[in-house]
């Protein structure tokens, strides 16, 4: 287990982040090693700083380009604003996005950041 962030490029830009109105977004995890519960993680993303959060992804290159990473479902905050009713949202491997019925299980998880 790492105890860094890792940054997750956007391959469909090439650039490290990208512009939002709200500044430059990011993406990180700690590697498949780390899991926590949904709670824990949004608790946990939360604690890293101010601008940091479970993550929210806004488009279809920043899923691609974290699904990449996962070899399993990892919780997310939600898909282009939309949390599935504060329900336990998990991106997939495939790049699809659900939620979960047990939030309790152990998963990796997303951060994003707005600079």
């Amino acid at each position: 287990m790492t105890d860094q962030l890792i940054e997750i490029p956007n391959s469909a830009s090439g650039a490290d982040g990208e512009e939002t109105a709200q500044g430059t977004y990011r993406l990180y995890w700690y590697g498949p090693g780390m899991k926590k519960t949904r709670n824990e993680a949004y608790s946990f993303a939360a604690s890293r700083g101010n601008g940091h959060q479970l993550a929210d992804i806004p488009n279809a290159s920043w899923r691609d380009s974290a699904a990449k990473y996962l070899n399993g479902p990892a919780w997310i905050y939600s898909w282009r604003g939309d949390s599935y009713s504060e329900g336990n949202v998990v991106l997939h491997p495939n790049g699809s996005i659900g939620t979960l019925e047990d939030g309790n299980q152990q998963l990796p998880f997303l951060i994003s950041y707005i600079q």
